[in-house]
């Protein structure tokens, strides 16, 4: 008897699985192909997203060591990964040598784009008045100097140094000595172009009393 009742249970359990799969199977399945569908949508972007990265990797490297810099490495300014980034400043870097007006120029953009770190818009806008030409005004730089947190940051010294060499460069000992005081209060130690900038002061000052 109890076999009996065994098969009917075993019965009606495969009419419900049959039912429920006549009801629900359409959704399941296509649910098991979304998820192979999604899985390998994901492994083919990662393997184009790597491969895309050596190539860029590659033709960046080639144009730094190419003889048109600038020229081959235009199709990788707007690159979306940190090659563009890249891309863009040594782009600049190559200009500054011929037309410091552009460098200047692509100096600012990447200074202002806020899609970037602060820490590489700060560098930019220090390298803008390194390489600002000679129409930009002692203001202009200090106003872009000005915008840099002495303090937070990391170029924080460098800042300082350049507000000294232009200050020494309009005359102005007492300027440049109060910004020597605020880079004297930082931590780090001086670079060798720290040192040698001042004992120019040092000097200037000495003339001045």
């Amino acid at each position: 008897m109890s076999d009996i009742f065994h098969e009917i249970n075993e019965e009606l359990r495969a009419d419900r699985a049959r039912l429920m799969m006549r009801r629900y199977g359409g959704y399941v399945i296509g649910g098991v192909l979304a998820i192979i569908v999604l899985v390998g949508a994901r492994q083919a972007y990662m393997y184009w997203d790597q491969s895309h990265r050596e190539n860029v990797a590659n033709q960046y490297q080639a144009a730094v060591l190419s003889d048109d810099i600038v020229g081959n490495l235009a199709d990788l300014t707007n690159e979306s990964s940190g090659y563009g980034m890249l891309a863009q400043f040594a782009t600049a870097a190559e200009l500054a040598k011929s037309d410091p007006a552009s460098a200047e120029a692509m100096y600012l953009t990447l200074a202002e784009d806020n899609n970037l770190e602060a820490v590489y818009r700060e560098g930019a806008l220090i390298l803008s008045v390194i390489h600002a030409p000679d129409g930009v005004s002692f203001d202009e730089k200090m106003a872009r100097l000005d915008g840099i947190d002495h303090i937070a940051s990391p170029w924080a010294s460098l800042k300082l140094e350049w507000q000294i060499a232009i200050s020494l460069e309009q005359g102005d000992a007492a300027t440049a000595m109060a910004y020597m005081q605020t880079w004297k209060s930082l931590a780090s130690p001086l670079t060798p172009r720290a040192r040698a900038r001042q004992q120019l002061l040092e000097q200037v000052l000495a003339v001045n009393e």
